[in-house]
């Protein structure tokens, strides 16, 4: 599975968006990000509201249209994908469709590329404002829902999306519940939403798994409504699924592939295999392991990119949190005993041990949100100066500063853990170093209840994440589980969180990042662990560092090579 798989072994998994939950022991807020997603929204939406802009959100994207290659289009070959299946059954009794396949067959208004924030038409061809929080997509007359045997095609109406936006707010998906107040069709070939209130993520949202676009039918044998993606469900056989290109897709707006099979696993292990053996072309490995497995592919080509994960070294700072008493260490109110501490992390050795990727506050997997490498590259907080380190730690009166880091008993954690203490050590603190069970961690983070902590952030799904983890509120509105509060960077990140514009809204995120990052925040950015994605020869078209806007938009454009 290439660009929607579960995610590698983790430790905190902040509230995102996307909204099948998976209820396993990396989950950590809430029971997990999924099932909290609505009280994240709700959150943003609540800030948003209570302190109007002058201009609330700013201008909507331009809505671009899709880039056209220059090579010949044709409808052949047959790309084979893998992923490991749950057997999920739906209401009818009948299999559904994982987020890969979904992302292939449905399509939706829109799709962000988060490589550069751009917005592409999908079923939209143009979005309009004519309210500060009303927008008006015009649809694409041309577009058509699959056929199933002798029907006719039936086209994309305005109607069509109404129904199939409110059926996802009767099931609680939160953008459709919580953001969107209400879909109207005024006629066929345009689409309302009214929102509750400016929501930056509002564009990446309506492209993501829950805001396809379906008719009332259902696919055969396919606990699944009927969308208009680029292809279509054609046979069921096992743990095998086999799509085939659209046959209403004419010309430039045609599949270069003819089919894609993606066969089910039991384990993860099977699909690195699988991709060794010539079974599956595209295989994202979940580990090194995998990485070294996948090279028996003769001439495959590796890709490195960030995961959507995160890891860090978190702080207390204040001794009561959500009315409780809490631990903490009052020297890291200093700004100065901070700054120590981040200077005394030898972060490219880290990245070195761990193919990493450098990091501010939003990670690199957002690369139009995030800080530039050079950025990073440059910014004095980042640094590796243990005499820096030592020299700061004297000014503030707090030499040898001795605290305790708590974290979990996750193998990924430990050799960090081993070598943070390490250079917290060579810098001039006294850290004691603390492994936890899992479970007891989990509660000690979630009430903020430590000194200092380990954290890895999982499902890091949307940009908005990184920032308000270190909101005043933390990321539910509530508290910060670190105590840090900053007013002025709690209303760049609002400020930030009410632009429409994906494009307008990262230039925003950046600067709100350099101001958290020149205040010294209490949770201090380490890296973003590395993943790869083994590709066969001679595949083109397919962007790994696009992740699912490259599965649910540029899929049309993935080729095999000749025979």
């Amino acid at each position: 599975m290439p660009d929607a798989p579960d995610d590698p072994p983790g430790v905190l998994a902040p509230m995102t968006y996307a909204f099948k939950a998976r209820a396993t022991r990396r989950r950590f807020l809430g029971g997990g990000s999924r099932l909290v997603a609505g009280l994240s929204v709700l959150a943003i939406l609540d800030g948003c509201t209570r302190t109007p802009a002058a201009t609330p959100g700013g201008a909507v994207p331009k809505v671009r249209s899709r880039v056209v290659l220059k090579e010949k289009r044709g409808t052949a070959g047959n790309l084979r994908l893998g992923l490991v299946r749950s057997g999920a059954i739906g209401a009818t009794g009948a299999p559904v469709l994982a987020d890969i396949e979904s992302l292939l067959v449905h399509a939706r208004l829109v799709s962000v590329d988060p490589r550069n924030g751009h917005v592409y038409g999908d079923l939209a061809t143009e979005v309009e404002r004519p309210e500060p929080t009303v927008l008006r997509f015009s649809l694409d007359d041309s577009a058509r829902f699959h056929t199933q045997g002798s029907d006719q095609p039936r086209p994309v109406t305005s109607e069509a999306v109404k129904a199939s936006f409110e059926r996802r707010a009767a099931e609680g998906v939160p953008l459709f519940s919580q953001v969107i107040e209400r879909v109207e069709a005024p006629d066929k070939g345009h689409v309302v939403l009214r929102l509750r209130a400016p929501f930056a993520l509002l564009f990446e949202l309506l492209g993501s798994v829950p805001a396809a676009v379906t008719s009332e039918a259902t696919y055969n044998g396919l606990d699944e409504r009927i969308g208009a993606g680029c292809f279509v469900p054609t046979a069921r056989e096992g743990a095998t699924l086999r799509l085939s290109a659209n046959p209403l897709l004419k010309g430039d707006a045609a599949p270069r592939l003819a089919q894609v099979t993606i066969s089910g696993a039991t384990l993860e292990r099977d699909l690195d295999l699988a991709f060794a053996k010539g079974d599956i072309d595209i295989r994202r490995h979940t580990d090194e392991a995998g990485v070294v497995i996948g090279s028996g592919r003769e001439g495959r080509a590796l890709v490195r990119r960030p995961a959507t994960r995160m890891r860090g070294l978190g702080l207390s700072l204040v001794g009561k949190k959500d009315g409780r008493d809490v631990r903490f260490v009052q020297a890291f109110q200093d700004q100065r005993v901070r700054r120590a501490l981040s200077v005394a992390i030898d972060r490219t050795a880290l990245r070195q041990a761990d193919n990493a990727f450098a990091c501010g506050p939003v990670g690199p997997a957002h690369a139009a949100d995030a800080l530039p490498s050079s950025d990073l590259d440059s910014h004095a907080l980042l640094q590796y100066r243990p005499q820096e380190a030592a020299d700061l730690l004297r000014a503030a009166g707090h030499e040898g500063l001795a605290f305790t880091v708590v974290y979990p008993d996750l193998a990924g954690i430990l050799s960090l853990a081993k070598a943070v203490g390490e250079s917290l050590t060579l810098g001039g603190f006294t850290p004691r170093m603390q492994s936890m069970p899992f479970g007891t961690w989990q509660t000690t983070l979630a009430a903020g209840d430590f000194e200092a902590t380990l954290v890895e952030l999982t499902n890091l799904d949307t940009p908005d994440l990184g920032l308000r983890l270190h909101q005043s509120g933390g990321l539910d509105g509530r508290f910060s589980p670190w105590g840090y509060s900053n007013p002025v960077y709690d209303a760049a990140v609002l400020d930030t969180l009410r632009q429409f514009d994906p494009a307008e809204r990262a230039t925003k995120s950046r600067a709100a990042q350099r101001l958290l990052l020149d205040d010294v925040p209490a949770m201090l950015p380490i890296y973003v662990p590395g993943e790869s994605v083994s590709i066969a020869k001679g595949i083109t078209g397919y962007a790994a560092d696009a992740y699912d806007f490259n599965t649910g938009y540029l899929a049309r454009d993935w080729a095999m090579p000749a025979s």
